[in-house]
C-alpha cells in the first residue's frame, strides 16, 4: 500500500509539473513576442533615421546618423536577449523532456 501512495504522489507532481511548464511556455511566448516586435521597430527606426540622413546637410546629418545607430543598437540589444531566452526555454524543455529538474535533481 505505501508503494502506491508514493505513485500516486509522483504523478500528482507530474501533472502539476507539467501545467506549470505549459503555462511557463504561454508565458514565455506573449514575451517573446513582445521583444520581437520591438526589435523589428528599432530596426525601422534606425533605417528611416539612416535614410533620412542621406539628403541633409552636415551638422544635421550627423545627428541622425547618430540617432540610427542608437535605434541599431537597441534592435540588437533586443535580437541578444531574444536569442538568451530562446536558449534557455530550449535548455528547459531538454531538462523536463529527460527528467532532469532545474536544479539538476532527477525528477
Amino acid at each position: 500500500m505505501a508503494t502506491q501512495a508514493i505513485g500516486t504522489g509522483q504523478g500528482s507532481q507530474s501533472a502539476a509539473r507539467g501545467r506549470w511548464e505549459k503555462m511557463m511556455d504561454t508565458s514565455t511566448d506573449g514575451i517573446l513576442e513582445f521583444l520581437e516586435q520591438n526589435e523589428k521597430w528599432w530596426k525601422q527606426a534606425a533605417e528611416t533615421c539612416e535614410r533620412t540622413a542621406v539628403d541633409l546637410a552636415t551638422g544635421e546629418k550627423e545627428a541622425w546618423q547618430l540617432l540610427g545607430a542608437v535605434y541599431r543598437e537597441r534592435a540588437e540589444k533586443h535580437e541578444r536577449i531574444i536569442e538568451r531566452l530562446r536558449q534557455n526555454t530550449n535548455g528547459e524543455h531538454i531538462q523536463a523532456a529527460s527528467g532532469i529538474e532545474a536544479d539538476g535533481v532527477h525528477g
